[in-house]
């Protein structure tokens, strides 16, 4: 399909998810390329070939529950748990059944196709406690984390690690042959969460690569504004320009190399 048609099936989607937490009064945000697109564009961003939102832990129980309880039976919400036995990552999804991306492959089947359909994924954002060292162990355990599910990837590209990281991954990889992905879910979940419910002055999507995970003042988010996508207005975080601003840097001015972007899907141009 070209990217148009693309966007458009993305824009209805999203529409939906808006519709539905309106109906159930939860609390959402738009995320990532999709919120910078709202806010500089004020619709998706030319090149972007999927959407992200954001969902707050102690409101992401109710958000579950109304996914599956409205979502149009070609619409479908997954967590990272129903890959298993494989792992793909810690991202619940809502995908469109009809749609593909790219022709599929031995790897999609493997994943049960839920990445090679047009889909939303979710951010979870969870409290990060103050202190700065508390921080990079919290991001210690994710990495150690996320290794041992690497054992249940489809394949893992080990050129683009280097010597003693090849060992590290290696040893965690072995490790994780004796578990589960529901069990490595089940660890990501009790160590992200770890600080729910204490008062801190921070906040972190808990399932972002762990490279790009970026901490945010928590009060950012105490507020709602709205980004625009297509003419429709959607929730974003009061304290967006700050937010963005640590994820981007200077998010106002567009990339002039648009390929440096993951693409997921195979479109005409």
């Amino acid at each position: 399909m070209k990217r148009e048609e693309l966007h458009k099936l993305l824009f209805e989607t999203l529409c939906i998810i808006d519709d539905i937490c309106k109906k159930e009064n939860v609390r959402w945000f738009l995320d990532s390329g999709t919120e910078l697109g709202s806010l500089r564009e004020q619709d998706i961003i030319p090149w972007d070939d999927d959407m992200d939102i954001k969902v707050f832990r102690e409101d992401y129980p109710a958000f579950c529950e109304a996914m599956r309880k409205h979502l149009p039976e070609y619409l479908h919400f997954i967590e990272p748990q129903d890959y298993s036995p494989a792992f793909y990552d810690f991202i619940p999804r809502i995908y469109d059944e009809r749609y593909p991306l790219r022709e599929e492959t031995a790897e999609d089947r493997y994943y049960k196709n839920y990445q090679n359909r047009i889909g939303i994924d979710v951010f979870i954002f969870d409290v990060a406690p103050d202190s700065e060292f508390k921080r990079k162990m919290m991001k210690f355990r994710y990495k150690v984390i996320y290794g041992l599910g690497m054992s249940k990837r489809y394949q893992l590209k080990d050129e683009k690690y280097t010597g003693l990281q090849k060992l590290q991954v290696g040893v965690l990889r072995f490790l994780g042959k004796f578990t589960t992905t529901p069990k490595v879910c089940k660890m990501w979940e009790k160590a992200s969460s770890k600080y729910q419910g204490q008062k801190t002055g921070w906040s972190y999507a808990c399932n972002n690569a762990i490279d790009e995970t970026c901490f945010y003042r928590s009060d950012l988010y105490e507020d709602t504004d709205y980004g625009i996508i297509k003419g429709r207005k959607f929730p974003v975080p009061a304290g967006y320009d700050e937010e963005l601003t640590v994820h981007y840097g200077d998010w106002r001015k567009p990339p002039e190399d648009k390929d440096a972007f993951v693409h997921h899907a195979d479109l005409e141009e």
